[in-house]
């Protein structure tokens, strides 16, 4: 069995070699790629666990990798499914998630299954019924696992299959009393980084509504260079729900309070607007406390008011709702740039971004101005990205230092 970074042919020409030799070497080197690739799902669960990510200024593992590793994101997204399934992880304090595939882990980590085997394992013990108790669900997966030796995936798949076929063989039964009474329920709670956490339920008619105005808005979307839509599919559904949101309240068919229609005001010191550190200071959106980062984010193209406050608390601007882009300069920026310059996403879906910063004196024109995603555009205002413009007029994103990559580049 070879090392890593060992060849038993690493001097040889291959085409002297006999059948058995080069069916061995294959052999051999799926083998050391599976064990790697089990390796590369530790490393990622160490990183989830330590939240190294977020050190770097990127909100997921999946974001991080498809830069540091320059793969897609549904690539990303697998090899983070695989890593958190096959690891146990540390939350806050002494909490520990353990794995919920740990006999699948070991297999994976010994190269005797694959990639493929350990998704479609993957995907049969997610599917359980929550009612299975633990042990035999751990028994289905060790079971699969066997078979995951000595066979492809597609037998695997078909075993589950049938687990899972007489686990549940009625499937779950109407509910009348649903019929009578329809049940709509939203619950939601602030989490402590600042993100609005949320689950609910609706009645078959309301949940119909949903889906036919969400539909339309999570759609896959080409990039500009043809290249098909890389969000998962509940990437894309949180996307068109904050779409959907967005359109609801630029509609004004909102009810109006004390006179006036929903805003929303965003309340921090000048000094904490000015700096460019989060540690720098706090501001409030409404009751909620953010960073002056967050601020400085939404700032930079939003339909927020900052209402600016000197050091006794007196207002020292209340700015206006109006986006800083007119209407002219956002059709310019589309033709020159067709849609966000790191990742491609279509030009709707962006957001104009001022390479020098508005509160740094930064001017509203052209040649200060790009188009940025949503998620681009929170990467380049909280990691070490930044952008230039290049002497042809062409806004460029160059990568961190610590990112081993040749120079700028238009992304």
């Amino acid at each position: 069995m070879i090392e890593y970074g060992e060849s038993a042919f690493s001097d040889t020409e291959w085409w002297r070699q006999d059948k058995a030799a080069l069916a061995t070497a294959l052999a051999e080197r799926e083998e050391a790629i599976r064990r790697l690739q089990a390796e590369q799902g530790a490393i990622l669960a160490e990183m989830q666990s330590r939240g190294t990510m977020a050190e770097y200024g990127y909100p997921t593992l999946d974001a991080l990798q498809i830069d540091l590793l320059r793969i897609s994101r549904q690539e990303a997204n697998r090899r983070t499914t695989r890593a958190l399934a096959c690891h146990d992880i540390r939350g806050i304090g002494s909490i520990v998630m353990p794995a919920a595939a740990p006999a699948t882990a070991a297999a994976f980590a010994e190269g005797a299954i694959g990639t493929e085997h350990v998704d479609t394992i993957l995907k049969t013990v997610n599917d359980i019924p929550a009612d299975v108790p633990a042990d035999e669900i751990a028994d289905y997966e060790r079971t699969l696992v066997e078979l995951a030796r000595d066979a492809e995936p597609r037998h695997v798949r078909k075993a589950g299959a049938a687990i899972l076929a007489r686990l549940d063989q009625d499937g779950t039964p109407p509910d009348d009393e649903e019929k009578a009474r329809p049940k709509r329920e939203l619950r939601w709670g602030w989490r402590r980084d600042g993100r609005l956490a949320f689950s609910g339920e609706f009645d078959t008619e309301t949940g119909q509504q949903f889906l036919a105005a969400l539909s339309p808005l999570s759609k896959p979307q080409p990039a500009k260079d043809g290249e098909r839509d890389t969000r998962t599919t509940t990437e894309r559904n949180g996307d068109a729900l904050a779409d959907l949101i967005g359109l609801t309240l630029t509609t004004g068919e909102l009810p109006v309070q004390g006179g006036e229609r929903p805003n929303v005001v965003v309340t921090l010191s000048y000094d904490a607007l000015k700096a460019a550190l989060e540690q720098h200071g706090q501001a409030m959106l409404g009751d909620l406390p953010i960073t002056a980062q967050q601020a400085r984010y939404w700032a930079c193209d939003a339909g927020v008011i900052p209402a600016v406050l000197g050091s006794q608390g007196e207002i020292l601007d209340l700015g206006r709702k109006e986006r800083l882009v007119t209407l002219g300069q956002r059709r310019a920026l589309e033709l020159r740039d067709k849609g966000c310059i790191k990742c491609g996403r279509p030009a709707k879906w962006c957001h104009a971004h001022h390479i020098i910063s508005w509160l740094d004196l930064g001017p509203t024109d052209l040649d200060n101005l790009c188009l940025l995603c949503t998620a681009c555009h929170r990467l380049i205002h909280h990691s070490e990205w930044r952008i230039e413009m290049s002497p042809n007029g062409i806004p460029l994103c160059i990568p961190p230092s610590w990112m081993a990559r040749a120079g700028p580049r238009a992304a």
